[in-house]
């Protein structure tokens, strides 16, 4: 049943619920701007149409302090401007709570909230499960709580709330006495002249039906959600009686959301990403057929003979299980600091494996062993050692092939797609992908490169080489051991000053470095791997000559000898002077130790030549 209200309409007699299966709320600066702008120029006698609701009546209802009976409706489409519309009132409330209390009064109780037969606060627009305590607490709430945002759905309502209030401020500012009488028109423009399309579904499964010929205005709908849509969609054209798929992709989809939330992941770009991975590692490892929804719907399309919807039945519930599944291992790999991480592990592993699973994100070449990495978790869900195996793995293969041979971000993709592929589907094993990945590595980047890669030249110019801060961070981490780094990577990342010194100055003015370095020689190891150190102070050493950085036990100034960070104190307690031989020493000590930290394992190998994919990759972009 179709029908056009005001949104006074839209609220009456009723309770609006967000289902957990949603996601959070996603409007930002454009849409609430858009929204405004409607408001602004609806011409005087004019009505707005703002988009369309859909509704699914629920069998419980809320009785109102005096007796009456409120319904209770699941939206299924259009919350994003029902929240808006409500966040917006909410500021007008607020505004007006001085000025003109019967019309706030009138705004909390008809859109805000109302005392139930039991005096006890019943809201008019309840948000799904992660949202609605911030949502009540600390966005409409007049006294926020302790609690500040966590997810970025609670960051958007927040903004949304400080938005309105900016922009009703920035009103009676130059509106003066006329601010009064301007918002009591924007009140009536709200909730009287605009009008939404309200759709009521009888029954679940018909929600994907409805989001399959609507487009509503508003903030486009993602790749996942599109997915959930046409799947619901596909569950509604069954015939077969009481499938209940239309519960199943709803609670799937409400447990996607809430870990994508858990994990910081709910931005749009991650939901797809999490899409296109699972179809990798799922059902198609060629990233050259991929087409988003479309993918998912040539898979599972109803252009088939009636007989054929039991198979159909149970491979869309095959994928919606498996695509629940995946959501965890996905959340694994792009946030493994989370606290919430490798809990299917023992307690002893977890540090373990976030440390390694970390690495390989700080290298940031992570896309390519997406796949595998949640294939492999998924087909070995308790088996912490085959994890942590492969990001060793990984870790190397991306150090090696990305940062040190500086191939293109995908070289080597399409096979380990496919490895990601064959091992979810058990078509190979965790020895052979880690031998496949080993040979890989040498592929791209063999020992005598990686080897020579040290020799000290004009052109070997470790500074500005793309993986400096890496290499120094994990020598750092080798040095310190049990004892802990005092420098954190998100510091590194963060902080200018935190960053790579040059020991031998970019401009040695002092004469101490002439008397260690020609001019030929200033070419040749000023950005040299043995004259490069992390540091806490950059600043403080500037230009000094080699004995005031160095400085003694007890010095008070900054220097390398009283230094928080291990290789500081490292280089003052082993070089008395910095010239040639000092820098070529330090440069041999850290080549020594790479050599042996990226070494790769030659056992197992299979002596596969490299396959013609490899090099497709290497010409092609990610």
């Amino acid at each position: 049943m179709t029908n056009v209200f005001t949104i006074q309409q839209i609220f009456e007699n009723r309770i609006l619920r967000v289902p957990d299966y949603q996601r959070g709320y996603a409007w930002e600066t454009q849409q609430l701007n858009e929204l405004l702008e409607d408001l602004e120029f609806l011409a005087p006698g004019k009505d707005h149409y703002t988009g369309s609701l859909v509704i699914h009546k629920q069998p419980d209802s809320v009785t109102q302090k005096g007796g009456k009976k409120l319904d209770v409706f699941d939206i299924v489409d259009g919350q994003q401007r029902m929240t808006t519309i409500v966040l917006l009132l909410d500021a007008i409330r607020k505004a007006l709570a001085l000025c003109d209390t019967d019309t706030a009064e009138g705004i909390e109780e008809n859109y805000i909230k109302f005392k139930d037969k039991n005096h006890q606060d019943t809201y008019r627009l309840h948000l799904n499960e992660d949202c609605h305590s911030f949502f009540i607490h600390n966005v409409l709430g007049s006294t926020p709580g302790p609690q500040g945002a966590t997810i970025a759905s609670h960051q958007r309502l927040d903004a949304a709330r400080d938005h309105f209030s900016c922009y009703l401020a920035e009103k009676s500012a130059s509106l003066g006495s006329a601010f009064q009488t301007w918002i009591q028109e924007l009140h009536d423009k709200i909730t009287q002249r605009l009008k939404v399309g309200e759709y009521q579904v009888g029954d679940t499964s018909e929600v994907g039906v409805i989001f399959e010929v609507m487009n509503n205005r508003g903030k486009p709908l993602s790749e996942l959600e599109k997915v959930k849509n046409y799947l619901l969609y596909v569950a509604s054209k069954l015939d077969i009686t009481g499938h209940k798929l239309a519960e199943q992709i709803n609670d799937a989809w409400t447990e996607i959301f809430k870990q994508l939330m858990a994990a910081g992941l709910a931005a749009t770009e991650y939901e797809d990403r999490l899409l296109y991975n699972h179809w990798i590692m799922a059902y198609d490892p060629d990233r050259r057929d991929w087409g988003g929804s479309r993918s998912i719907k040539a898979k599972f399309h109803l252009r088939i003979p009636q007989s054929e919807h039991p198979a159909l039945l149970e491979n869309v519930r095959t994928y919606v299980r498996s695509l629940q599944d995946t959501v965890l291992a996905f959340s694994e790999v792009l946030k493994p600091e989370l606290s919430g991480a490798f809990t299917a592990y023992p307690p002893n592993r977890r540090l373990e494996l976030a440390l390694w699973a970390t690495r390989l994100s700080r290298i940031g070449a992570l896309s390519v062993f997406i796949p595998a990495l949640m294939g492999i978790r998924l087909r070995f869900p308790k088996d912490a050692d085959a994890y942590l195996r492969a990001l060793k793995d990984f870790e190397i293969y991306a150090f090696r092939v990305f940062r040190w041979a500086e191939k293109r971000a995908n070289a080597g993709q399409t096979r380990l797609f496919r490895l990601g592929y064959e091992i979810y589907h058990q078509q190979t094993t965790l020895d052979a992908l880690s031998a496949e990945v080993r040979e890989k590595t040498l592929y791209y980047c063999p020992d005598t490169e990686f080897a020579e890669g040290f020799v000290p030249s004009e052109t070997n110019n470790f500074y500005w080489w793309g993986g400096i801060r890496y290499f120094l961070y994990e020598y750092e981490l080798e040095l310190a051991r049990d004892t802990g780094v005092k420098l954190k990577w998100s510091d590194l990342e963060k902080y200018p000053q935190r960053s790579v010194e040059h020991i031998l100055p970019q401009t040695p003015d002092d004469a101490y470095w002439s008397n260690c370095f020609d001019a030929d020689a200033l070419k040749v190891y000023t950005h040299y791997v043995g004259n490069l150190s992390l540091t806490m102070d950059n600043s403080s050493y500037g230009n000094k000559p080699y004995p005031k950085k160095r400085g003694f036990l007890g010095c008070t100034d900054t220097c390398y000898a009283t230094a928080p960070l291990f290789m500081e104190r490292e280089i003052a307690s082993a070089y008395e002077d910095w010239n040639l031989e000092a820098v070529n020493k330090r440069g041999g000590v850290l080549k020594t130790w790479a050599l042996e930290r990226w070494k790769v394992d030659k056992s197992g190998f299979t002596k596969a030549a490299a396959r013609p994919e490899d090099k497709n990759d290497e010409s092609q972009d990610s």
